[in-house]
């Protein structure tokens, strides 16, 4: 059985082990919040990336915890599609490319059931070496999805993408991306038709850590991807002079659905304040019960994050069953990915005109600049 993306795409019949995979928003989450997060993941169409946070911890000590959480989900009735990401191409120790996949990791991978994640190490600008690497030993495996940690640049030249595109469809194995930039690398200049090259390639192909725009790349092709849970998962933060591959919090945020954007509550607050009626403010999922957004505001931390976490990924899940219901033909699922943003862009300047700062974000454009109706017959081909 194959589904419409993998039909339109070209790739053959996906493995027995992927199918609950297709067409799913996940959600990405470090092991420690996977419990709360799983019940939000209980439905069709959603699943988890339960994903290493190190910290401390020694390499073993954070797999293990990852592992555990995992297992304990099963064993508890969890049965949305599921993967364990051990991370080691982040932060400041990040193992590079052609590191080895570590046995055990696999094994317990296996033991649960999964699909096996590889735990690759960071693919740096120019390293085809890496990536070959990656790819080659993911395909030995015959049952691994290749994780590929990438520097920017592979999305940024023309050059670059098909050459990644190439190692990729000669390797003949499932990938799942990760995109290293200091904030919302689909914000920037080409990143967004590379990524939609890559994603009409001849294998199946997950985009992880991403944000509001997970929509965007299932409704352009992606197998699955995965929205994460903290701004920290939400794209991986390069290594700077000073050491890091993180970021601290920012502030507590929140989706405003029409907007297709995480607002800080403060800020939500200030313009609701400023037009009351406006309809942006009501929300009807099940975490606000159509109190109107602006009220996150006045909860005390932590219940404040815990109400605005909730909210924003219900609001993605729902999202995501509006722009792909069932039976929809790729061409339908495009232009209604591009028409949300057309109309999250217009929001912006709506509550602009009653407030200051709030300024389309630039992934919008970036994404209607890629989908211009011109051009959706060449992307569904």
């Amino acid at each position: 059985m194959t589904s419409g993306n993998a039909a339109k795409r070209g790739y053959g019949p996906l493995p027995e082990h992927l199918h609950a995979f297709q067409e799913a928003l996940l959600l990405q989450c470090f092991s420690g919040e996977a419990l709360d997060v799983s019940r939000l993941a209980h439905r069709d169409n959603a699943g988890l990336v339960i994903t290493a946070k190190r910290g401390n911890l020694r390499p073993g000590e954070a797999l293990s915890q990852v592992y555990r959480v995992g297992r304990h989900l099963q064993r508890t009735g969890f049965e949305q599609p599921m993967l364990l990401d051990a991370a080691r191409y982040s932060g400041a120790n990040r193992v590079n490319a052609q590191a080895p996949f570590d046995g055990t990791w696999i094994s317990r991978q296996r033991e649960l059931g999964l699909p096996v994640l590889t735990d690759s190490g960071y693919i740096g600008e120019g390293d085809e070496a890496g990536l070959r690497s990656i790819l080659s030993r993911a395909a030995e495996l015959k049952d691994a999805i290749a994780l590929l940690p990438l520097h920017l640049s592979w999305l940024r030249s023309a050059t670059a993408r098909e050459t990644l595109v190439s190692r990729v469809e000669e390797a003949g194995v499932p990938v799942a991306v990760v995109l290293e930039y200091a904030s919302d690398p689909l914000s920037l200049k080409n990143v967004v038709p590379s990524l939609l090259r890559l994603l009409t390639c001849s294998v199946p192909v997950m985009l992880l850590r991403c944000d509001v725009s997970a929509l965007g790349a299932l409704c352009t092709g992606a197998l699955a991807a995965a929205v994460g849970t903290s701004t920290s998962l939400r794209h991986l933060y390069p290594i700077t002079d000073g050491g890091g591959g993180g970021a601290q919090e920012a502030q507590i945020a929140a989706i405003v659905r029409e907007c297709l954007s995480y607002i800080s509550v403060d800020k939500i607050a200030l313009a609701a304040q400023a037009d009351p009626d406006d309809m942006l403010w009501q929300c009807a999922c099940e975490s606000c019960r159509t109190r109107p957004l602006s009220m996150l505001a006045i909860h005390p931390w932590p219940d404040q994050a815990r109400l605005a976490f909730c909210h924003s990924l219900e609001t993605l899940l729902d999202l995501r069953d509006h722009l792909l219901p069932p039976g929809s033909t790729a061409a339908s699922r495009i232009e209604s990915w591009r028409a949300l943003c057309q109309n999250a862009q217009f929001r912006h300047l709506d509550v602009e005109s009653t407030t200051d700062k709030w300024d389309p974000p630039a992934f919008l454009g970036r994404w209607l600049d890629a989908l211009e109706p011109a051009t959706l017959q060449e992307r569904v081909r």
